[in-house]
């Protein structure tokens, strides 16, 4: 049991300084989600603005609206949010890598490797089924883009396992309270 003398009672009315970066770090997380959604209706914008004009590969979308530069600042945007929000404590959304993939890049590197290749298989799948009229016009460069995106990929790989020893590569599933000893 405590017991406190009600005469030497002192009531601090500041939050601790610990639950104010909590609280700074959760608002940039959220500032974050909201950053990614507006860059992914920007990427749509474009696309359908692209798509009726006269492309966004040629800067110059058919509505004028600069969908293209405005991508770009809020890649610029995404990414300092992500920094200041990891810098807080932050967890980032899981589609911008886990904890482990930002301290060992080869999972990160792996894990494109295998979206990347799904890709390209559905793509390659796609090109199979669509020999004709109906092909879409873009296929060929897409699986071009991502035949060589994976070339970059595993010129960029690590050979060695990371300095830990563990083989990150490995898949191995533990049985509950393997690891316990």
């Amino acid at each position: 049991m405590l017991v406190s003398d009600p005469r030497q009672t002192v009531t601090d009315t500041r939050a601790p300084q610990r639950e104010l970066e909590g609280s700074s770090a959760h608002l940039l997380r959220l500032c974050l989600d909201l950053q990614l959604d507006a860059l992914l209706l920007t990427l749509g914008a474009l696309a359908v603005d692209g798509a009726s004009g006269e492309g966004p590969a040629s800067g110059t979308p058919a509505s004028g609206i600069p969908w293209r530069r405005w991508i770009g600042e809020d890649v610029d945007l995404a990414c300092r949010l992500a920094a200041e929000a990891l810098a807080g404590n932050a967890a980032l959304p899981p589609t911008l890598g886990s904890d482990l993939g930002h301290a060992v890049p080869v999972t990160t590197i792996d894990d494109l490797v295998a979206r990347y290749s799904s890709m390209l298989g559905l793509l390659a799948d796609l090109s199979h089924r669509s020999d004709g009229p109906g092909r879409p016009p873009g296929l060929d460069e897409a699986m071009a883009r991502c035949e060589a995106r994976l070339s970059e990929l595993r010129g960029h790989k690590l050979v060695h396992t990371p300095p830990t020893g563990i083989d990150l590569r490995e898949q191995h599933q533990f049985l509950p309270g393997e690891l316990l000893g």
